[in-house]
């Protein structure tokens, strides 16, 4: 037997620029059956456009109206077919017991192994999700692990150490704001009821969070929303980064992130500015809100105009203490602060009784909306699934 490196010789058919002297245990024969994909869907889907990526259809089978989101079919074909032209990142991990049997773990045979949504020939007989390069092939004779996030693009972000036991990615949501998704899944090749010619499912979902703001009137008044931003009150009140742990030895689905507190107090977070955004068309109650981080004639923070609103965030704890400041062109150089309530969420019991939650959890969208009266500025809360249409109830205060 070839002591190339191992896998990657057989699965991808590679060279070897140099042999390896060391000793490479027996391995099971490789096998002529390809690996073939089928992404089944996407759980909570986010609610933005061209970064945020959901389903065609909602649980109950409808379609979406002018859904706001991409599908990620259409996220990855490729731009020469009138998609987004991105990716899947697949990778996986191999255990099997050789000859003398001892369990041998190898480690990163797929690495970053690009998925797309095309047409190939002889390529995935079940659907049209193919790898962008040399097709992959089954080992008959031990486990796999398949981790897989969307998009591929960021691989520069994912940590060296990275396998398919514990993926690990760096992520930067001041200038990085891409819908992260994450999808896990294994295959014993050994089960004598594992069909190997069906597809692996991939079912992804979201590793971020998503803010917006909305402001409004609660009077006649035609004022327009200018610039927007985030501030913190401390150092370590809010983290636009962080570092994320996707599964554990015994926890195949655990999310672990640890923040980055590096944005100091003065810094404007999220900065967003614009020749105005007109919050309010005509009398009270029937007011057009201003969307921050959306609209056209953006002067500054382009980042955050691509997802109707949406700001995605690393999940964390709620400080109590982070504000959302903005300004409008009647009050000219005058900065309005909305401290941000430590309380993120309120779930109906159904016994009469309420769950507050104070975190930021992936796979949730958080809306607070700023009404502007002639005295001052109401702040209200609302939550949902990313999946639902509307928002829970909101919270006032």
């Amino acid at each position: 037997m070839s002591k190339c490196p191992i896998v990657l010789a057989a699965l991808v058919m590679y060279g070897c620029a140099e042999p390896d002297n060391r000793e490479v245990p027996a391995m099971p024969p490789s096998g002529t059956t390809p690996i073939v994909w089928n992404v089944v869907g996407v759980g909570k889907p986010g609610a933005g456009n061209r970064s945020l990526v959901g389903p065609e259809f909602d649980d109950e089978g409808n379609p979406y109206v002018n859904p706001g989101w991409v599908t990620i079919e259409h996220a990855c074909t490729p731009a020469a077919e009138g998609g987004e032209g991105k990716a899947i990142g697949i990778w996986a991990d191999y255990t099997y017991t050789d000859i003398d049997g001892q369990e041998v773990a190898i480690k990163n045979i797929f690495q970053n192994t690009r998925l797309i949504y095309s047409d190939k020939k002889d390529g995935n007989p079940y659907s049209l999700w193919n790898y962008e390069g040399s097709d992959l092939y089954w080992f008959v004779g031990g486990k796999y692990k398949f981790r897989a996030y969307f998009p591929q693009s960021l691989a520069d972000n994912v940590v060296s150490s990275t396998n398919a036991s514990t993926f690990v990615i760096e992520y930067p949501t001041h200038y990085v704001q891409e819908d992260l998704l994450l999808a896990y899944n294994d295959v014993d090749t050994t089960d004598p009821q594992t069909n190997l010619n069906e597809p692996v499912s991939l079912q992804f979902k979201h590793g971020l969070a998503a803010l917006r703001f909305i402001v409004k009137a609660k009077y006649a008044n035609e004022d327009e929303l200018t610039s927007c931003y985030l501030q913190n009150a401390d150092t370590r009140d809010f983290a636009t980064s962080g570092m994320l742990a996707y599964g554990s030895d015994s926890d195949v689905e655990s999310m672990s992130w640890i923040m980055g507190y590096n944005p100091p107090v003065t810094e404007r977070i999220y900065y967003w500015s614009n020749s105005g955004v007109r919050f309010s068309t005509d009398s009270a109650g029937n007011a057009s809100p201003a969307m921050a981080y959306t609209g056209s004639g953006t002067i500054d923070g382009d980042l955050f105009t691509q997802n109707d609103g949406w700001v995605l965030v690393p999940p964390q704890k709620s400080s109590g203490t982070l504000n959302f400041c903005f300004t409008t062109r009647n009050g000219e150089d005058a900065v309005y602060k909305v401290t941000i309530p430590k309380v993120t969420e309120r779930v109906d019991n159904g016994d009469g009784t309420y769950t507050e939650s104070m975190e930021y959890l992936p796979g949730k969208r958080y809306t607070y909306t700023i009404a502007i009266t002639e005295t001052k500025l109401e702040l209200t809360i609302s939550a949902a699934d990313w999946n639902e249409r509307e928002s829970s109830f909101g919270i006032v205060f």
